[in-house]
């Protein structure tokens, strides 16, 4: 159940603010919905900050997220995204129930928060990441309910159960995931986290987070070469 404290945090962090958008959102000024995303853009980034402070290896977590950026930007994950995420608003075809669903799915569950904070969910039971996540998704929520209606109440049970599944795999592969690795692992974690804040306090796409995601996987990799007496240095 630890594991999955996390996503029913943020899935019943989403509920709850769509239900409350739906029949009180349309009171709120656009000042103060404006002021609310950059207070948690700010808040965002001083968690970042706050799990990138143990940098153990520095030529590791800077390898890994410049090449990992690389990586993305060939991949076009960002690219790629916001095209699958236009693609199906688009086949969705109207406004109303489907409409509200798919853009709050889509805005819930593709973006490296949901990710990294299952990994750190799944891995530590400390789901700070999903919980401050359960907030940012309860005001987004909040926002979305009170123009698009019922259809977004429905993605908050998906978000809980895609969140739950990265969680409950995290967990597996715990005992891989320790020590240094786990450690480099949430540094580099911290770093996309904090760039979700600038990007929330800019309103505007100061990082391709999506890109970055090739990161949490570069480091592991190198993590492990390290152990077994790779060295980069």
């Amino acid at each position: 159940m630890g594991h999955l404290l996390g996503a029913l945090i943020n899935g019943a962090g989403a509920l709850l603010g769509s239900v409350v958008g739906i029949f009180w959102g349309g009171r709120l000024s656009t000042l103060f919905r404006q002021q609310a995303m950059r207070i948690m853009g700010l808040v965002v980034l001083v968690i970042g900050i706050k799990m990138a402070i143990p940098l153990n290896d520095p030529v590791n977590t800077l390898v890994s997220v410049v090449v990992g950026a690389w990586v993305g930007s060939l991949l076009r994950i960002g690219q790629r995204l916001d095209s699958f995420g236009a693609w199906v608003e688009k086949r969705a075809g109207r406004p109303g129930f489907m409409q509200g669903f798919i853009s709050a799915a889509l805005i819930f569950n593709v973006g490296a928060m949901a990710i990294v904070g299952a990994l750190q969910a799944g891995l530590s039971s400390r789901p700070t990441i999903l919980e401050t996540k359960a907030v940012l998704d309860g005001v987004t929520s909040l926002l979305l309910a009170s123009t698009a209606g019922w259809g977004v109440i429905l993605a908050a049970p998906l978000t809980f159960v895609y969140e739950g599944a990265l969680s409950l795999a995290a967990g597996l592969l715990k005992n891989f995931l320790a020590g240094a690795l786990l450690t480099d692992l949430s540094v580099v974690g911290g770093i996309l986290i904090a760039a979700i804040g600038l990007n929330f306090l800019s309103e505007k796409t100061l990082v391709n987070i999506a890109d970055l995601l090739p990161a949490l996987v570069l480091t592991v990799i190198l993590g492990w070469l390290k152990l077994q007496g790779v060295s980069f240095v």
